[in-house]
């Protein structure tokens, strides 16, 4: 059981000395990018565009914080309030 164990520790820190420093790189590449972001047209902040709120009008791309803010969106452009976009 003892050799096992031995056998078990001696792996992981071979595992961990002679991995490759591309996949390193690799992750610390992806956590180097950066965010892209948009303007909520609702609310005026800044929202990332991986959001799931969005909606396509025309050629243009509006990205939204919330369900609630993308709702009074498509409201105000089908007519049925009558506020104003910002």
């Amino acid at each position: 059981m003892v050799k096992l164990l031995l056998f078990i520790l001696i792996a992981f820190v071979a595992f961990k000395l002679f991995r490759k420093p591309e996949d390193l790189k690799k992750v610390r590449e992806e956590a180097a990018k950066p965010l892209e972001t948009a303007v909520d047209p609702i609310t005026g902040t800044y929202v990332s565009k991986d959001t799931e709120f969005k909606v396509k009008l025309y050629d243009k791309v509006y990205y939204f914080d919330s369900k609630d803010s993308m709702d009074k969106f498509i409201a105000q452009k089908t007519g049925e309030n009558d506020e104003t976009v910002s």
